[in-house]
Parts: structure tokens; C-alpha cells; sequence
């Protein structure tokens, strides 16, 4: 088990990733990636699921959290702006750039991202898994079933489209406590249906600052027992 921790500016942000039982008795590499960057009270965090089909999953979910990284610096810098057309064709073309001497579909990858920038966080999501938000009272889901996308093209690969993409705004208020959680089907077909937002909402309210990284540890541990894929999270909690 691989984890992270960085805490600024009222953020904390964690990550852990856990190769599956599946893929470490078979000698192979955990094929989800993750990564988070932090700028000031804006960040990105994004967590990606390599296709286990694909020869270069590995490859394909590594540059898929990558792209996350360098489209949230082009918002930064004010090349693309911060709407979700724009971000998700920045994606896609930062994604295809960085594979450009590989066959995309050897490399598919789902993906599930949040960029904050000033008082909005932009979910951004394509194949399983989920994303969730808490605040106050208020949040938000993103689809956890495939047949909610478009077409069958749930993932990133040579077909992808913008249209494939769910996406997401969620209004922040910065003077309030909020958590945010992305994870991959490892963690989510790990969870009881139906308790997602059971879970932010827990982490938002009852998870301190200090236990957060615990007490995802512990999470991954618990759904380890039951469920042999790799698992990887990602969780922001803001508190003041």
C-alpha cells in the first residue's frame, strides 16, 4: 500500500493506492495511478483506472492523471479557461499528446478528476467509479453505473469523445468544511451501493484532519478482504 499525505492552507489531501491480490500474485503491476497538485486554496486531484485487458494500462492511467496535472497548470496560467468544454477537450488532447508514439488502445484508462479554482470544484469523470462532494448539507454524486454514460466508450481510448464525459459543478462556500473523494472500481465495487455519499458525508463531519490518511488506510484494508482488484482513492477534506 502506497500513500500520501500534504496538508496547506486549511486542504488536506491524501492518497492510497493498493496493488490487488489478483494482480500481485500474477506478478503484475497495479495498473491505477493517482496524483494531486496544490496551488495556493486551488488544487487538482485525479485517480485513474488502467483497462486490465490492454497490454499498457499501466501506461495509459499513469498519463491520464498526468494530463489532469498539466491542463489544471494551463487554468492557472490562464491559457484554457475554466469551463468544462475546454477542460474536457484539454484533457482528451493532453491524454492523446502524451501517448502519441503508442497504440491509444493498448493504454485505455477510465478517469475521475476534481480541479478547484476559487469557489468551484469541477468534477470530471468517465468509466467506473466514483466522485463525491460534501459541504453543509449539500452533494454531489457522479454516475456509478456504465450504462449512465452516453455510449459504451467508458473510458479513455482511440474512440474517446468530449460526449463521453460526465461533468460536473459544484459551488463552493470557503468559509465551510467540505470533502471531496475520487476512487476507482476497486474501492467503489468495495463499497455497499447506495452509501456513498454516507461516507463523505462521515469524512466531511466525524474525520479529523489528523486521522484522515488512517482512517483511508483502513478503508482499503477492510475492502481488501472481499475484493481482489487494485484500489486507489483520493480524498481532499478542507476544514478552517
Amino acid at each position: 500500500m502506497i500513500s500520501c499525505e500534504k496538508h496547506a492552507q486549511g486542504l488536506t489531501l491524501v492518497t492510497v493506492s493498493d496493488i490487488g491480490s489478483n494482480h500481485r500474485a500474477l506478478l503484475l503491476p497495479n495498473q491505477d495511478s493517482v496524483d494531486f497538485i496544490i496551488d495556493g486554496e486551488d488544487f487538482v486531484l485525479a485517480v485513474s483506472d488502467g483497462v486490465g485487458s490492454c497490454s499498457k494500462a499501466e501506461l495509459g492511467s499513469k498519463e491520464a492523471v498526468a494530463s489532469c496535472i498539466r491542463v489544471f497548470t494551463l487554468i492557472k496560467n490562464r491559457i484554457i479557461e475554466f469551463e468544462s468544454d475546454n477542460v474536457v477537450d484539454a484533457l482528451i488532447n493532453e491524454w492523446r499528446v502524451s501517448l502519441d508514439h503508442e497504440n491509444l488502445d493498448d493504454c485505455c484508462a477510465t478517469l475521475k478528476a476534481i480541479f478547484k479554482i476559487g469557489q468551484v470544484m469541477k468534477a470530471v469523470s468517465v468509466g467506473d467509479g466514483f466522485i463525491a462532494v460534501s459541504s453543509d448539507g449539500l452533494n454531489l454524486l457522479s454516475p456509478t453505473e456504465e450504462m449512465a454514460f452516453p455510449n459504451e466508450t467508458s473510458c479513455l481510448c482511440s474512440r474517446i469523445e468530449p460526449r463521453d464525459f460526465w461533468t460536473s459543478d459544484f459551488n463552493l462556500d470557503t468559509h465551510k468544511p467540505y470533502a471531496a473523494f475520487c476512487c476507482t472500481d476497486g474501492v467503489a465495487n468495495g463499497l455497499v451501493t447506495g452509501q456513498e455519499l454516507n461516507l463523505i458525508r462521515d469524512i466531511e463531519e466525524n474525520t479529523s484532519a489528523d486521522m484522515l490518511k488512517q482512517e483511508i488506510e483502513a478503508l482499503l484494508e477492510d475492502i481488501s478482504d472481499y475484493c481482489f482488484d487494485d484500489k486507489t482513492v483520493g480524498v481532499v477534506k478542507y476544514e478552517k
